[in-house]
C-alpha cells in the first residue's frame, strides 16, 4: 500500500506527494472531501457539506500529517474557522495511487478450476462455508453444493445468504423443467442450449442465477459452463480488431411474449474506465435485428462469430451433470452456460440475484 511522504498548502490547493510524485488537489476538492464530524457523517458514511458552490474556499493556512484514533490523516486548517477538515491517508492514496484490482484466475480449460463442492446447511451457518462459496464465485465464476432440500423458501433463504432474490418476469423465484409451459423460451425443452448469457434484454441483466436441482432422470442434460473474461482476453491479445468491436459496438437484445417486450443494448464486452472486462454479454437465441455501415457490420459479424466459436469450443467447456440436491449457481456477468439435450426429467427451482450485492458481500467478506 502506498504511503504519503509529505503534504503542503499553496494558494491553488493540497500538494501531496506519494513515492515520489506530486499531486495538487483543489481546495474544493479538499472541502468535498473531509471525513471529520463536521464533513462526514460516520455512522451512515454520507456528506454534511455541500462543496459545489460557484465560489471556491479560501486557501488553507498549512496542512499536516497527523493521526486520529489511529487512522493516519491529513490535517487541513482554514484561515476563517478554528475546525480542521482531515481526511485519511488512505482514502487520498486510494485515489492517486490505486492498487490494481484484485487477479482473477481466469481459466481456458476446465482443469485449470478448482471449485470446492460445499454444502447447503453449512453455507446457512457458516459464514466460513459462505466465505468458500463466494470465494470460488468470485475466482472461477461458478460454484456448487450439494445437501439442498426443499423449495422456493430454501432457494429464498440461501439466496438471502449473498443478496436478495431478483424479481424478473419469471417471479422471484422459479421453476424449470420441459412440461413448464408458462414461458415460450428454448430454456424450457430438452433441446441443446449453447452457451448465453442471460438477461440481454435486460438494463440490469441478472447477476448471479442460481439452478437447484430436484428432480433428474434419463439421459444428457449436463450444465455448461465457459469462461467469457477467459475468452475476451483471448480476443484482446490474439484478434485485436474483434476485441475493439466487440467493446464498442453496442448489440440489441429483446425478450417478447404476450405482455411483454423487453429491449435493452450493450456491447458484448464491457470494459470498465480502466480497460478492466466487468460484463460478458452474449446470446444468439435473444439477439434483435441491427444495422450498421456494410464494412461496419460486416467487421460486427465477423467479431461476434470469432467470439461465439471460443465460446462453443467444448475443449472450453465445464460440463456438470447435477442431481437432486446439488446447487448451481453462476456470475451471469462473467460465465456463459447452457446445457445439452436431454431425455427424462430434469427440473430445478431457481432465482436470480443481483450484480451489486455479490460483489457487495465480496467486499463485507473480504474476499
Amino acid at each position: 500500500m502506498s504511503v504519503i511522504d509529505a503534504v503542503s498548502a499553496t494558494a491553488a490547493g493540497l500538494v501531496v506527494a506519494i513515492n515520489g510524485s506530486e499531486t495538487e488537489l483543489s481546495w474544493r476538492w479538499v472541502r468535498d472531501h473531509g471525513e471529520d464530524k463536521e464533513s462526514f457523517d460516520p455512522t451512515t458514511k454520507q456528506r454534511r457539506v455541500y462543496a459545489i458552490n460557484p465560489e471556491p474556499p479560501q486557501p488553507a493556512m498549512r496542512a499536516e500529517l497527523s493521526v486520529i484514533d489511529g487512522t493516519p490523516i491529513v490535517c487541513i486548517i482554514w484561515p476563517e474557522s478554528p475546525e480542521k477538515t482531515w481526511i485519511s491517508q488512505s482514502t487520498i492514496t486510494d485515489l492517486l495511487d490505486p492498487r490494481p484490482p484484485s487477479a482473477r484466475a481466469c481459466w481456458h480449460r476446465p482443469q485449470e478450476t478448482a471449485v470446492t463442492k460445499g454444502n447447503v446447511s453449512d453455507v446457512l451457518t457458516s459464514d466460513a462455508a459462505l466465505s468458500a462459496w463466494v470465494a470460488d464465485i468470485a475466482d472461477f465464476g461458478f460454484g456448487v453444493l450439494g445437501g439442498f432440500q426443499g423449495g422456493h423458501t430454501e432457494v429464498t433463504a440461501l439466496a438471502r445468504r449473498i443478496g436478495y432474490p431478483q424479481s424478473t418476469i419469471f417471479g422471484t423465484t422459479w421453476d424449470l423443467a420441459s412440461d413448464i409451459d408458462a414461458h415460450d423460451d428454448t430454456a424450457y425443452t430438452q433441446t441443446f442450449l449453447a452457451p448465453h448469457t442471460d438477461g440481454t434484454y435486460a438494463h440490469e441483466a441478472p447477476g448471479l442465477q442460481m439452478f437447484c436441482c430436484t428432480e433428474r432422470s434419463g439421459t444428457g442434460g449436463e450444465s455448461v459452463i465457459v469462461d467469457g473474461f477467459a475468452i475476451a482476453e483471448t480476443l484482446r491479445t490474439e484478434h485485436a480488431e474483434d476485441f475493439e468491436v466487440l467493446t464498442s459496438v453496442s448489440v440489441p437484445g429483446h425478450y417478447i411474449e404476450p405482455g411483454v417486450e423487453l429491449r435493452t443494448s450493450r456491447p458484448a464486452i464491457r470494459l470498465d474506465d480502466h480497460g478492466n472486462i466487468v460484463q460478458i454479454s452474449m446470446n444468439n437465441y435473444d439477439r434483435s435485428p441491427m444495422h450498421l455501415p456494410s464494412g461496419d457490420m460486416d467487421a460486427f459479424y465477423r467479431a461476434y462469430g470469432q467470439l461465439h466459436e471460443f465460446a462453443n469450443d467444448r475443449s472450453r467447456w465445464m460440463s456438470i451433470r447435477l442431481e437432486p440436491g446439488d446447487v448451481l449457481i453462476n456470475d451471469n456477468w462473467r460465465v456463459l452456460h447452457g446445457r445439452e439435450a436431454y431425455t427424462g426429467g430434469r427440473r430445478f427451482v431457481g432465482c436470480y440475484l443481483n450484480h451489486s450485492d455479490l460483489e457487495s458481500r465480496m467486499r463485507t467478506l473480504g474476499v
